[in-house]
């Protein structure tokens, strides 16, 4: 069973493989060692603090949408939801597992439609933004990038249509019928009442709402950014300026969504090692910097299995 997994999954372990060419034929292994040693902990301490700051922004934003919605939670509760969710994030590929959330809504006694709302909007919220400075970062390495820059001006036109458009019946009355098409007989029924939830709940955000949801998710960010900033003063990486050093980790950022890889590992790595050459920065210092982003998404999904013992969800696998 574990080969046969390992054989169907085959293209996540490029990433690994493209790690282990770095560690063995790209740097000095031993050297790592020496300037983790060196290393600054106060500054690894401080970028550690912020991760707990930026979790509890993107809670507080988690729960501001489901109030809009009529749904309400305790902080707390909140908390540990959204932490279930960032933990099977991490295990799962394209972070799809962050969408048990959706089923602990739908425990609560809400549709499946109701459910999904606020966690695709908050889901949306970060890959958007992420989207957009890694656009804006790929504009400055334009000529490295051109590829990238078209693929992402497409999606991000679509995302634009696609929000005009929703805004038509006719548009929506087609979608509906699209989706559908693919859905068995006796499901229809019910997700097609879902489905209409999910775009009658949309339509009770305003834009007073996303302005708030894209300013929240603005400042999560900046303390990411921030975070990364003490990482790379830890390890003193010399002269790099918070814009390169942010425009940097998004473009990273974006690559490691190519799902060829397990948390990264190899495809970060080989993203920082050309950006941070282009200013000289050595490839020791490099990598071990990755391998502290590395540790700090390790501690992310830390956090989130905590909130999973704490408040673990029964999976009902009848479902709606």
């Amino acid at each position: 069973m574990i080969i046969k997994n390992i054989k169907k999954k085959w293209y996540h372990f490029i990433g690994l493989l493209i790690f282990l060419y770095i560690i063995f034929y790209k740097i000095d292994f031993f050297k790592i060692k020496t300037i983790i040693l060196g290393a600054n902990f106060i500054f690894i301490l401080t970028a550690i603090i912020l991760t707990f700051i930026m979790l509890l922004i993107q809670v507080w934003r988690w729960n501001y949408l489901k109030k809009i919605q009529n749904i309400h939670y305790s902080f707390k509760d909140s908390f540990l939801i959204y932490g279930a969710g960032i933990y099977f994030g991490t295990i799962t590929p394209g972070k799809l597992g962050d969408l048990i959330k959706i089923l602990y809504l739908k425990s609560g006694g809400h549709s499946t439609g109701k459910s999904s709302v606020s966690v695709i909007a908050d889901r949306l919220a970060d890959l958007i933004f992420l989207l957009a400075i890694g656009y804006l970062s790929m504009l400055f390495f334009a000529k490295f990038f051109m590829a990238e820059i078209i693929i992402i001006t497409i999606i991000i036109l679509l995302i634009i249509i696609t929000g005009l458009l929703l805004k038509n019946e006719l548009f929506k009355k087609s979608i509906n019928k699209v989706f559908l098409w693919f859905i068995p007989t006796k499901y229809k029924t019910s997700l097609t009442l879902n489905f209409q939830d999910l775009i009658a709940d949309f339509k009770i955000y305003r834009f007073k709402n996303y302005l708030i949801l894209f300013t929240l998710t603005a400042l999560a960010w900046f303390f990411y950014y921030l975070q990364m900033l003490f990482l790379a003063k830890s390890l003193d990486l010399g002269d790099i300026t918070f814009t390169y050093l942010a425009m940097s980790v998004t473009i990273a950022a974006i690559v490691t969504l190519i799902p060829i890889s397990i948390y990264g590992l190899g495809t970060r790595d080989a993203a920082l090692l050309f950006l941070f050459s282009l200013i000289n920065i050595n490839s020791e210092k490099t990598i071990t910097f990755s391998l502290l982003i590395l540790f700090m998404s390790l501690l992310y999904g830390l956090i989130g299995f905590i909130c999973w013992l704490k408040k673990p969800l029964k999976l009902n696998l009848n479902g709606e």
